[in-house]
């Protein structure tokens, strides 16, 4: 295998598979001794994230007394609440910011920071412990060589360089939240949905043109790609808003047995994904939700809730194939 593809191949891992083989990469014992971090604050302290890049910004708490992290909503709008991490894509993330380990000084002085993007900086990371230290450090344009990016620590004078893919995945955590989820797969691997709500049952199925048809025992019906939109997206990971329960026992408590809404994915390799939607929550503006086999109950907003509901009620048929859907 060629060095250009083990590059590629390993940065696809980094970016999509989570964050611990950038840990792997960067705390790797061949690299020199004499490396300095940028900073070191141990994880397990660790109380607040503030990630600025590409025009946004995202902060993510760890809630006093608990080891969840949350992305901060706004605290003066009911409407934007904390939501929690999806831990499949969170999991190592304060590691990889508790110590970045940086190439040497390229230079004790910078000269002219603009020169290297960092006036203003592409990116501003800010790590808080609980005792209220603080670290901020900017990352800049990537060097010649395009392998690493120029950084340096807020109120201190020295040039350093990160690897490029180090800060990829920080950048990331600003434009890509990771958002809790029921789960997450790949959505090219999709190619079935099933969605049964009300006692009826209308299933889509892709086939190899890549297009998404709606399919029983005697008809395949193409379906409209404007309505049908990033549906595949959406059920590859669906979004929900808390973790209500760490270990779910009386489903039928809550509408999940036997479930009010149920969907079934199948995926390219036979592989399948059950998940169920049940009763309103006490505030009227929530669904209870479960994967199937997994022990945690979720509530999912309404408006998210609606775009599966109505995937049995207004199938998304093409506008010459229009058929009054079931119900």
């Amino acid at each position: 295998m060629n060095i250009r593809l083990s590059i590629l191949l390993v940065s696809v891992l980094l970016l999509f598979g989570g964050t611990f083989l950038v840990v792997r990469l960067t705390a790797s014992s061949d690299r020199d001794p004499d490396e300095p971090w940028l900073y070191r604050m141990s994880e397990d302290t660790m109380s607040h994230i503030e990630i600025t890049h590409g025009g946004k910004t995202v902060n993510y708490d760890k809630k006093p007394g608990s080891i969840r992290w949350v992305i901060q909503g706004d605290p003066d709008d009911p409407d934007d609440p904390d939501i929690p991490v999806f831990l499949d894509k969170w999991s190592g993330t304060p590691l990889l910011l508790s110590g970045p380990r940086v190439n040497r000084a390229l230079a004790d002085t910078i000269e002219d920071p603009a020169a290297y993007g960092l006036d203003p900086p592409l990116s501003v990371i800010k790590v808080t412990d609980r005792d209220g230290q603080s670290f901020e450090f900017h990352m800049g344009i990537t060097t010649p060589d395009e392998n690493n990016q120029y950084a340096r620590l807020a109120g201190h004078p020295q040039l350093f360089s990160v690897p490029e893919i180090w800060g990829r995945v920080i950048n990331r955590l600003a434009t890509e939240p990771p958002y809790l989820r029921l789960f997450q797969v790949e959505v090219d691997e999709l190619v079935y949905i099933e969605v049964t709500d009300k006692e009826e049952t209308v299933a889509y199925g892709q086939k190899n043109d890549r297009l998404w048809y709606i399919v029983d025992d005697n008809s395949e019906l193409p379906t409209d790609p404007d309505r049908w939109g990033d549906t595949p997206t959406f059920l590859s990971g669906p979004r929900v808003s808390q973790i209500l329960l760490d270990e779910l026992e009386n489903p039928a408590q809550y509408g999940l047995e036997p479930p009010e809404t149920s969907v079934r994915l199948g995926f390219r390799a036979g592989a399948e994904t059950h998940f169920y939607l049940g009763s309103l929550t006490p505030d009227g503006e929530h669904r209870y939700a479960r994967v199937v086999d997994e022990p945690e109950l979720y509530a999912m907003p309404l408006a998210r809730a609606k775009l599966i509901e109505d995937l049995v009620a207004n199938p998304p048929y093409a506008t010459e194939q229009a058929t009054p859907g079931p119900g």
